[in-house]
Protein backbone atom coordinates (compact mmCIF):
# COMPACT_ATOMS: atom_id res chain seq x y z
CA UNK A 1 0.00 0.00 0.00
CA UNK A 2 1.48 3.23 -0.70
CA UNK A 3 1.20 6.14 1.88
CA UNK A 4 1.44 10.06 1.57
CA UNK A 5 0.63 12.74 3.92
CA UNK A 6 -1.72 15.70 3.75
CA UNK A 7 -3.81 17.39 5.89
CA UNK A 8 -6.87 16.88 6.20
CA UNK A 9 -9.23 20.02 8.03
CA UNK A 10 -12.78 20.13 8.46
CA UNK A 11 -14.74 23.35 7.66
CA UNK A 12 -17.83 24.70 9.44
CA UNK A 13 -21.50 22.97 8.52
CA UNK A 14 -22.67 25.29 5.53
CA UNK A 15 -19.48 26.21 4.79
CA UNK A 16 -17.50 22.99 2.53
CA UNK A 17 -15.96 23.34 -0.86
CA UNK A 18 -18.03 22.31 -3.47
CA UNK A 19 -15.04 21.52 -5.17
CA UNK A 20 -11.59 19.92 -3.65
CA UNK A 21 -7.99 20.31 -5.51
CA UNK A 22 -5.55 17.80 -4.18
CA UNK A 23 -1.89 17.46 -3.68
CA UNK A 24 -0.10 16.06 -7.27
CA UNK A 25 -0.05 12.54 -6.04
CA UNK A 26 -2.86 11.04 -4.40
CA UNK A 27 -1.61 8.23 -2.31
CA UNK A 28 -4.21 5.22 -1.51
CA UNK A 29 -3.71 6.32 2.29
CA UNK A 30 -3.01 9.01 3.69
CA UNK A 31 -2.22 9.20 7.89
CA UNK A 32 -2.18 12.81 9.80
CA UNK A 33 -2.63 13.32 13.44
CA UNK A 34 -5.13 15.18 15.47
CA UNK A 35 -4.17 18.31 17.34
CA UNK A 36 -2.41 17.77 20.28
CA UNK A 37 -1.94 14.06 20.54
CA UNK A 38 -0.56 11.07 18.43
CA UNK A 39 -3.36 9.35 16.97
CA UNK A 40 -3.42 5.58 16.03
CA UNK A 41 -4.06 4.26 12.85
CA UNK A 42 -7.49 2.19 13.61
CA UNK A 43 -8.98 1.90 10.33
CA UNK A 44 -7.73 -0.11 7.75
CA UNK A 45 -9.76 -0.05 4.06
CA UNK A 46 -9.85 -2.42 1.70
CA UNK A 47 -8.71 -2.87 -1.54
CA UNK A 48 -7.10 -0.16 -2.81
CA UNK A 49 -8.70 -0.14 -6.14
CA UNK A 50 -12.15 -0.51 -7.25
CA UNK A 51 -13.49 -1.37 -10.51
CA UNK A 52 -16.73 -0.80 -12.03
CA UNK A 53 -18.45 -1.46 -15.63
CA UNK A 54 -21.74 -1.56 -17.43
CA UNK A 55 -22.23 -4.97 -16.40
CA UNK A 56 -20.35 -4.32 -12.84
CA UNK A 57 -22.47 -1.74 -11.47
CA UNK A 58 -21.45 -2.62 -8.26
CA UNK A 59 -18.35 -3.35 -5.76
CA UNK A 60 -17.82 -3.71 -1.92
CA UNK A 61 -15.11 -1.53 0.16
CA UNK A 62 -14.51 -3.31 3.73
CA UNK A 63 -13.20 -1.07 6.45
CA UNK A 64 -11.34 -2.80 9.60
CA UNK A 65 -11.33 -1.56 12.59
CA UNK A 66 -8.21 -3.16 14.48
CA UNK A 67 -8.50 -0.36 17.29
CA UNK A 68 -10.02 -1.39 21.06
CA UNK A 69 -12.80 1.40 20.66
CA UNK A 70 -15.70 1.65 17.92
CA UNK A 71 -14.92 4.10 15.40
CA UNK A 72 -17.15 6.20 13.25
CA UNK A 73 -16.45 6.83 9.52
CA UNK A 74 -17.76 8.45 6.46
CA UNK A 75 -17.20 8.00 2.80
CA UNK A 76 -17.48 10.31 0.18
CA UNK A 77 -17.22 9.93 -3.98
CA UNK A 78 -15.27 12.79 -5.88
CA UNK A 79 -15.18 12.52 -9.70
CA UNK A 80 -11.43 12.59 -10.39
CA UNK A 81 -9.71 15.27 -12.77
CA UNK A 82 -6.23 16.82 -13.02
CA UNK A 83 -4.05 19.72 -14.60
CA UNK A 84 -0.81 19.49 -14.79
CA UNK A 85 0.41 19.78 -11.19
CA UNK A 86 -2.76 18.70 -9.54
CA UNK A 87 -5.86 16.44 -9.08
CA UNK A 88 -9.50 17.84 -8.98
CA UNK A 89 -11.85 15.93 -7.06
CA UNK A 90 -15.35 18.00 -7.47
CA UNK A 91 -18.62 15.78 -5.62
CA UNK A 92 -21.01 13.86 -8.04
CA UNK A 93 -23.42 11.85 -7.86
CA UNK A 94 -23.20 9.28 -10.75
CA UNK A 95 -21.31 6.69 -8.01
CA UNK A 96 -22.83 6.50 -4.80
CA UNK A 97 -21.90 4.85 -1.20
CA UNK A 98 -23.99 2.99 0.58
CA UNK A 99 -24.19 3.70 3.16
CA UNK A 100 -22.16 6.30 3.13
CA UNK A 101 -21.52 6.60 7.14
CA UNK A 102 -20.83 3.44 9.15
CA UNK A 103 -19.67 2.45 12.50
CA UNK A 104 -17.50 -0.07 13.16
CA UNK A 105 -17.12 -1.89 16.35
CA UNK A 106 -13.58 -2.68 18.16
CA UNK A 107 -12.06 -5.48 15.47
CA UNK A 108 -14.98 -6.14 13.11
CA UNK A 109 -15.68 -5.49 9.72
CA UNK A 110 -18.13 -2.90 8.01
CA UNK A 111 -18.80 -3.47 4.04
CA UNK A 112 -19.90 -0.30 2.47
CA UNK A 113 -21.22 -0.87 -1.55
CA UNK A 114 -20.31 1.22 -3.99
CA UNK A 115 -22.86 1.82 -6.75
CA UNK A 116 -22.89 3.07 -10.22
CA UNK A 117 -26.49 4.54 -10.31
CA UNK A 118 -26.39 4.93 -14.09
CA UNK A 119 -27.56 1.92 -15.94
CA UNK A 120 -25.94 2.77 -19.70
CA UNK A 121 -23.21 1.73 -21.25
CA UNK A 122 -20.09 3.49 -20.19
CA UNK A 123 -18.61 5.94 -22.81
CA UNK A 124 -14.72 6.17 -22.04
CA UNK A 125 -13.17 5.28 -19.33
CA UNK A 126 -14.76 7.43 -16.10
CA UNK A 127 -12.17 8.32 -13.37
CA UNK A 128 -13.79 8.55 -9.84
CA UNK A 129 -12.01 8.99 -6.33
CA UNK A 130 -13.10 7.52 -2.77
CA UNK A 131 -12.32 9.73 0.11
CA UNK A 132 -12.95 7.68 3.54
CA UNK A 133 -12.30 9.84 6.98
CA UNK A 134 -12.53 9.04 10.26
CA UNK A 135 -14.95 10.61 12.27
CA UNK A 136 -13.10 11.56 15.82
CA UNK A 137 -15.62 9.89 18.51
CA UNK A 138 -16.08 13.16 20.05
CA UNK A 139 -17.04 14.90 17.15
CA UNK A 140 -20.22 14.27 14.64
CA UNK A 141 -20.13 14.33 10.84
CA UNK A 142 -21.20 17.81 10.89
CA UNK A 143 -18.31 19.05 13.40
CA UNK A 144 -17.44 22.44 13.21
CA UNK A 145 -13.59 23.72 13.43
CA UNK A 146 -10.55 22.45 12.10
CA UNK A 147 -9.57 18.39 12.80
CA UNK A 148 -6.26 16.21 11.57
CA UNK A 149 -7.47 12.96 11.36
CA UNK A 150 -7.09 10.02 9.36
CA UNK A 151 -7.77 9.32 5.53
CA UNK A 152 -7.84 7.01 2.75
CA UNK A 153 -8.42 7.84 -1.10
CA UNK A 154 -9.48 4.96 -3.08
CA UNK A 155 -9.35 5.15 -6.84
CA UNK A 156 -12.32 4.21 -8.80
CA UNK A 157 -12.38 2.94 -12.51
CA UNK A 158 -15.42 2.51 -14.69
CA UNK A 159 -15.36 0.77 -17.82
CA UNK A 160 -11.55 0.64 -17.54
CA UNK A 161 -9.67 -2.14 -19.56
CA UNK A 162 -9.09 -5.11 -17.66
CA UNK A 163 -5.90 -6.09 -19.04
CA UNK A 164 -4.40 -3.37 -18.07
CA UNK A 165 -2.45 -2.68 -20.65
CA UNK A 166 -0.71 0.72 -20.77
CA UNK A 167 -1.28 3.43 -23.01
CA UNK A 168 1.44 5.39 -25.22
CA UNK A 169 2.34 7.70 -23.05
CA UNK A 170 4.76 10.89 -24.33
CA UNK A 171 7.17 11.90 -21.86
CA UNK A 172 9.51 14.91 -21.79
CA UNK A 173 11.86 16.94 -19.48
CA UNK A 174 10.85 20.33 -18.91
CA UNK A 175 12.84 23.29 -17.39
CA UNK A 176 10.59 25.54 -14.89
CA UNK A 177 11.01 28.96 -14.88
CA UNK A 178 10.87 31.08 -11.63
CA UNK A 179 7.08 32.40 -12.45
CA UNK A 180 5.96 28.95 -14.39
CA UNK A 181 7.13 27.35 -10.96
CA UNK A 182 5.13 29.63 -8.59
CA UNK A 183 1.95 28.51 -10.05
CA UNK A 184 2.57 24.86 -9.32
CA UNK A 185 2.72 22.50 -6.41
CA UNK A 186 6.12 21.73 -6.69
CA UNK A 187 7.83 24.94 -5.82
CA UNK A 188 9.01 23.29 -2.39
CA UNK A 189 10.83 21.10 -4.16
CA UNK A 190 12.23 21.75 -7.33
CA UNK A 191 14.69 25.16 -7.73
CA UNK A 192 14.29 27.95 -10.81
CA UNK A 193 15.75 25.99 -13.75
CA UNK A 194 14.99 22.80 -11.99
CA UNK A 195 13.38 19.48 -14.17
CA UNK A 196 9.81 18.13 -14.62
CA UNK A 197 8.98 15.20 -16.36
CA UNK A 198 5.86 15.41 -18.17
CA UNK A 199 3.87 12.52 -19.08
CA UNK A 200 1.38 13.32 -21.84
CA UNK A 201 -1.59 10.84 -22.22
CA UNK A 202 -3.83 11.26 -25.37
CA UNK A 203 -5.26 7.52 -24.27
CA UNK A 204 -8.67 6.78 -23.40
CA UNK A 205 -7.37 4.32 -20.70
CA UNK A 206 -5.93 6.20 -17.67
CA UNK A 207 -1.98 4.92 -16.58
CA UNK A 208 -0.85 4.05 -13.16
CA UNK A 209 3.10 5.11 -12.70
CA UNK A 210 5.06 3.45 -10.76
CA UNK A 211 8.96 2.96 -10.05
CA UNK A 212 9.92 6.05 -12.13
CA UNK A 213 14.02 6.19 -12.87
CA UNK A 214 15.83 8.26 -15.49
CA UNK A 215 19.33 7.13 -16.11
CA UNK A 216 21.69 10.00 -16.95
CA UNK A 217 24.40 10.66 -19.82
CA UNK A 218 27.36 10.01 -17.29
CA UNK A 219 25.57 7.33 -16.16
CA UNK A 220 24.03 8.13 -12.80
CA UNK A 221 20.44 7.62 -12.31
CA UNK A 222 17.57 9.48 -10.51
CA UNK A 223 14.74 7.20 -8.85
CA UNK A 224 11.61 9.51 -8.75
CA UNK A 225 9.67 6.60 -6.72
CA UNK A 226 9.98 3.36 -5.59
CA UNK A 227 6.46 2.60 -5.81
CA UNK A 228 3.57 4.96 -6.90
CA UNK A 229 4.26 7.84 -8.24
CA UNK A 230 0.99 8.93 -9.72
CA UNK A 231 -1.62 8.68 -12.44
CA UNK A 232 -1.71 9.94 -15.86
CA UNK A 233 -6.12 10.26 -16.45
CA UNK A 234 -7.11 9.75 -20.06
CA UNK A 235 -6.73 12.43 -22.10
CA UNK A 236 -4.63 14.07 -19.22
CA UNK A 237 -0.84 15.67 -18.98
CA UNK A 238 1.01 15.42 -15.36
CA UNK A 239 3.98 16.54 -14.38
CA UNK A 240 6.50 15.38 -11.17
CA UNK A 241 9.44 17.11 -10.06
CA UNK A 242 13.12 15.59 -10.92
CA UNK A 243 15.21 16.48 -8.04
CA UNK A 244 18.71 16.39 -8.02
CA UNK A 245 19.11 16.26 -11.95
CA UNK A 246 22.10 17.11 -13.75
CA UNK A 247 22.87 21.04 -13.86
CA UNK A 248 24.10 20.34 -17.72
CA UNK A 249 20.93 17.35 -18.52
CA UNK A 250 20.08 17.07 -22.17
CA UNK A 251 18.61 13.75 -22.08
CA UNK A 252 18.03 10.57 -20.26
CA UNK A 253 17.13 7.16 -20.36
CA UNK A 254 13.37 6.78 -18.72
CA UNK A 255 12.30 3.18 -17.17
CA UNK A 256 9.19 2.60 -15.46
CA UNK A 257 6.44 0.69 -14.63
CA UNK A 258 2.75 1.55 -16.22
CA UNK A 259 -0.27 -0.32 -15.27
CA UNK A 260 2.15 -3.01 -14.37
CA UNK A 261 4.48 -3.37 -17.45
CA UNK A 262 7.81 -2.14 -17.74
CA UNK A 263 8.46 0.79 -20.33
CA UNK A 264 11.49 2.34 -21.48
CA UNK A 265 11.90 5.98 -23.50
CA UNK A 266 14.19 8.52 -24.25
CA UNK A 267 13.70 11.59 -22.95
CA UNK A 268 15.12 15.07 -23.70
CA UNK A 269 14.87 17.78 -21.87
CA UNK A 270 11.91 19.72 -24.49
CA UNK A 271 14.08 22.79 -25.57
CA UNK A 272 16.35 20.07 -27.28
CA UNK A 273 13.42 18.04 -28.24
CA UNK A 274 11.98 17.95 -31.85
CA UNK A 275 9.10 16.07 -30.11
CA UNK A 276 8.39 14.30 -27.03
CA UNK A 277 9.75 10.53 -26.45
CA UNK A 278 6.99 7.55 -26.64
CA UNK A 279 6.53 4.88 -23.67
CA UNK A 280 7.69 1.37 -25.35
CA UNK A 281 7.45 -1.66 -23.83
CA UNK A 282 10.64 -2.72 -22.17
CA UNK A 283 12.80 -5.77 -24.10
Amino acid sequence: MIASFERAARRPAGGALRRVRLAAALGCVVLSLQTGAAHAAALQVTPIRLDLAADRPAAVLTLHNVGTTPLNAQVRVFAWSQTADEDHLERTDKIVASPPIVQVAPGADQTVRILRVGKGDVSGEETYRLLIDEIPNNQGADATGVRMQLRYSVPVFVGAPLDGKPPALQFALERTGADALAQTSAASSVPAGGLMLRAMNHDATHAQLSKVKLTWHDGQSTLLSPGLLGYALPHATRRWPVANAPADAREATLSAVVNGQPVTARVRVESDAAAPAVSTPAR
